[in-house]
This record gives C-alpha cells, structure tokens and sequence, in this order.
C-alpha cells in the first residue's frame, strides 16, 4: 500500500515536467544590423547585407498585387516581411497574429527540390498568395470574431471555414502561374498520386483528406492544388474568389466552403471532388504502358507500414548501405546483406535524407539548434563508420552540407 502511494505521489509531482518548455531568449543577436524597405504593400525587414534580395521581394510584392490579387477577391493588405540568414532550415511561413511573414534565405540542400527558379522568387510567390488570402479573408461574419478576437478570431474564423488544402494547393497553384517554374510543372509533384493510381488505390476522401498512420497518402499540398487548380481549369480565374467570399461568410453556416463550391461549379462537393482527380488522373497515365517491368525486391512489403529505402549504395553483389524510415521507426541506417537488415545505427536528426558512402564510410550533415538564438541554427558534419557503428562529428557550429 505504502508502495502504491509513493508511486501515485512520484507520478503527480513528475507529471507537469511533461508540459514544462525552456524559455526562448530571442530570435536573433543585438549585433545583427536590421534594415527596411518599405512600400505600401509591403515592408521588407532584412539584416546588412541582403539590399539586393530584399529589393527583389519588395518588387514582387508590389508586382502580384497588380497582377494577381484580383482572382482571390482584389485586395492585398500590407505586410512585414522579415528575411532570416541564420537558419539551415529551408521554409517560410506567413502568420495572422501578428500580421508578419518569415522567410528563411538559405535554399535546401537539394536545390531543385522546388524548382529551378530562384530560391527567394519561390518563396515570396508562394507566400504571398498566403498574402493575399488572408487580405480576402476577413468579410462578413468572420467580421465579428475579428472584432471581438482581434487577428487570432480572423485567424480562428478562417481555420473554421477554409480548408488547409486550399490553402497551400492555391499558393502552388500561383507558383505555376507567374514562375517559369512552379510545383504544378514538376512531375515529382505527382508522384505521390500516380504511385497509387498506378496500383488502383482507391482511398476514400477521408483517407486522403486526413491521411493514415498505415498508408502512404500525398500530403495537402499536392492534394490541394489538383483540387484548385481543378477550380480554375474548368469554372475561370474567379471561381475560388466566389467560393471562398461565400465561404468566409459563413454562407450555409456549416460546411460553408463545401456548399459554396456546390453554388458556383453546380455540382455536388463529391462529384467535384471525383471529377478533379479523374482529370489528373486521365492526364498523369496518358500514354502509360500496361506492363509493368520486371523486378525483384530485396525486401519484404511491409503490411500496414510506409517504408522507404533511400540512396542505397553498393558494397558488394549482396550487400548494400540505405538510409530507412518508415511510419513505425526513426530514421537509421541499415545494411542489406542477403536480403536481410541489420541496423548500423539511428540517423541524428537531418533536415535532408542524402549521405554520401565511400570505404565503409558514411558521411551526412546534421542539424543542431543554437543553445542561445532560436533562429540559428547549424547543419555540421557527421562520420559513421559502417562495420563498427562508430560516429564522429567533423565540424562545430558550421553551415556544410
């Protein structure tokens, strides 16, 4: 009895470190030299050294609210924009409260990954779009939660009304439009959709919509930008102005943003959706050819699992170096010998999957936070020898890749 009480008291007194986070101290150092350009639809915030691509943001910003704004609803809001150069982590991100978008200037490792157009052109085009959206966003009854809840209700009403596949599928969709380039002129773009459609997986909606813990599904990205650009294909450049002015209304109060597309496109949420995935789908497969050509695995399917075996490396006639991951274990290096795995060890935390092998020796790059600054961080380089399991860290607080 006296055991079960300790152990009840010992778990209550250790339960709020579950919650418990450290403090953050900043983002950047006082010794970064901010400046701005400012105009009026946007201000651009960029440390000493970054004119030159601030400038170019700046003018791209100024031209899509000429060009583009008008097939969301025709308004775009100013913003501040802050350039980082201190991060490895290749993103940006646009918020509502406060009203500010960050873009982080360092491209990722595999460089092509989005396209072959400029990394900052590719971040400020799809951003914005993100821009403009939330510009169009806040109209009749999402009126009153900003009223009462300030940016975070617009925010919140929004969440409610518009769904993040159209979110992220429409700023893909205006990557395509203005850019040379653009996730939708990519085939590796489609490559989640046409692997199942090319294996007759017929999810149903919720599967796709929501994903699966035991399923390989594409992500919102793709998803929303089939179902997007879909919208535009087939209705004009102002269709989603329409559905989502009705959506953020709260026109039909629940599922305003399903029952807005009914309205507009004069079929049902479901056919719309079938319809849109049978247009790419008839598209991606045009041409295809029926047989499949011979293979041998070697490994075994794994049942309810997603596994991936990337950049495998040869070391012999039966033995092979990969990177793995999957939904059910973190990643790590293995050796396939013999169609059997053996476990090198765990991979640190990457931000990109590559490594380079040579002489039973595996090398990667590793990202490490900053212990100070939330927005530096560091990509340093790691040695692993594969017969002994052995790492070694090769460089300190360095950017190599």
């Amino acid at each position: 009895m006296f055991q079960a009480k300790f152990v009840i008291a010992a778990f209550l007194f250790l339960l709020p470190a579950i919650f418990c986070k450290a403090q953050n101290f900043g983002g950047n150092p006082s010794s970064v030299k901010w400046k701005q350009i400012n105009t009026d639809k946007a201000r651009v915030i960029f440390p000493k050294g970054l004119d030159s691509q601030a400038n170019r943001i700046a003018n791209v910003m100024q031209l899509l609210a000429n060009k583009t704004a008008k097939s969301i609803g025709g308004q775009q809001n100013k913003w501040n924009i802050v350039l980082q150069v201190e991060t490895t982590i290749p993103n940006a991100y646009v918020r509502m409260a406060p009203v500010m978008s960050e873009l982080n200037m360092r491209p990722a490792q595999d460089n092509f990954s989005t396209g072959s157009i400029r990394w900052d052109d590719n971040l400020i085009i799809h951003e914005n779009r993100h821009m403009q959206q939330f510009s169009n966003f806040n109209k009749g009854f999402t009126r009153a939660f900003s009223f009462f809840l300030g940016q975070e209700g617009q925010l919140l009403a929004n969440g409610m009304t518009v769904p993040d596949y159209f979110f992220e599928g429409d700023a893909v969709w205006q990557e395509t439009l203005v850019s040379e380039q653009g996730r939708g002129r990519m085939p590796s773009f489609y490559n989640g959709f046409k692997s199942l459609w090319l294996e007759n997986k017929n999810y149903s909606w919720m599967k796709l919509r929501n994903g699966s813990y035991k399923a390989f599904t594409p992500d919102h990205y793709p998803l929303g930008y089939l179902l997007t650009a879909y919208g535009y294909e087939k209705y004009g450049e102002d269709f989603w102005a329409k559905v989502t002015n009705d959506a953020v209304r709260f026109k039909g109060v629940f599922y305003s943003f399903n029952r807005a597309i009914e309205r507009h496109s004069g079929k049902t949420y479901k056919q719309y959706r079938e319809d849109a995935m049978t247009y790419f789908k008839n598209k991606s497969l045009s041409g295809q050819k029926d047989q499949a050509t011979p293979f041998t695995y070697l490994t075994p399917v794994k049942k309810n699992n997603v596994v991936d075996y990337q950049f495998p490396n040869y070391i012999s006639d039966d033995s092979t170096v990969v990177t793995k991951r999957s939904y059910k274990e973190v990643n790590a290096f293995y050796l396939l010998v013999k169609g059997k795995e053996k476990k090198i060890r765990i991979k640190d935390l990457v931000i990109d999957d590559y490594y380079s092998y040579r002489n039973g020796k595996i090398v990667y790059a590793s990202y490490q936070s900053d212990a100070r600054w939330a927005n530096r961080d560091y990509s340093v380089i790691k040695v692993l020898d594969i017969y002994t399991g052995q790492q070694k860290q090769i460089t300190r607080r360095s950017k190599y890749f």
